[in-house]
């Protein structure tokens, strides 16, 4: 006799998405044996990215205006700055356009391929451990490339800070609000923008897969590391701080590819505040 294999609810208790021990936002059915690899899975999709950046752009943006009022622009961190001053060449020039250019690109990427509308709250936490424990490895990778410099040199070379510098900022939590625009904006403009456009002209050349995705991951991480050079108020030019943001870059871009934007913004704004504001090191 022939015998089913669905399984049956236990009384009283109703099926979710993933099983029955999870509460998530959403009901559409799938069997629980994905539940495992959902996290991985899920937290790659723009709308859990949005979800979980979307805090660090608002403490941002209104900290810009807190600290800034109608001086704002003062305040904003390098690629911010370069990207609204593109969008005032065309006349636009609200401040909530950017920000609303980048949630509206996350919107449609993920309508683009409408799966997974709905996720658990508790993978915006695993996002932020993921965050911090892939920052504290990248200062680790700060400590190595310094521990090199300083025997080609023998002078140790202080940990760089990722953020793209503007202007000194006089207030005490200016570095801060600092730190967490860089983490968005630049993650914005030099993984979001810039890692799929070459990507995608490479693989219109017929460039293998491969090939084309270290090309253009090592191609954005180099612009990202002359980014902090250049212009006024650009850092002055050393070996350290040039190869260390090199390989931030392809830190950050592989960690984009691998994990998703909303991980990369939430490492690289990690990355920064333990440095740059807390003052951490190993």
């Amino acid at each position: 006799m022939r015998t089913s294999t669905r399984q049956v609810p236990p009384p009283g208790r109703r099926r979710s998405r993933f099983g029955y021990d999870h509460h998530w936002w959403g009901e559409t059915e799938r069997p629980a044996v994905e539940d495992r690899r959902s996290y991985w899975q899920l937290t790659r999709r723009p709308l859990p990215c949005l979800a979980f950046v979307a805090p660090i752009l608002l403490a941002y943006e209104f900290g810009v205006l807190w600290l800034g009022g109608k001086s704002a622009v003062s305040f904003r961190t390098g690629a911010d700055a370069w990207m609204r001053h593109v969008l005032a060449r065309v006349g636009l020039t609200d401040h909530w356009f950017l920000p609303f250019c980048l949630v509206v690109a996350l919107l449609l990427w993920h309508a683009a391929n409408p799966r997974d509308w709905k996720f658990s709250p508790s993978s915006l936490v695993g996002m932020a451990l993921e965050s911090v424990l892939l920052a504290i490895a990248l200062v680790g990778l700060s400590r190595v490339v310094d521990i090199g410099f300083t025997c080609l040199e023998q002078a140790s070379a202080p940990i760089a800070s990722l953020a793209i510098d503007s202007v000194p900022q006089p207030h005490p939590a200016a570095p801060l609000i600092g730190f967490l625009g860089a983490g968005v904006y630049e993650e914005a403009l030099f993984r979001l923008a810039l890692v799929p456009l070459f990507f995608g002209i490479l693989r219109l050349l017929q460039t293998p897969t491969v090939l084309a995705s270290s090309i253009a991951v090592t191609t954005s991480a180099l612009l990202f590391s002359l980014a902090h050079h250049a212009g006024s108020p650009g850092e002055a030019f050393t070996w350290f701080a040039f190869i260390f943001r090199w390989l931030a870059g392809v830190y950050f871009a592989w960690v984009f590819v691998v994990r998703g934007f909303g991980v990369a913004v939430g490492t690289h704004s990690a990355y920064d505040v333990l440095v740059g504001w807390i003052g951490w090191h190993l």
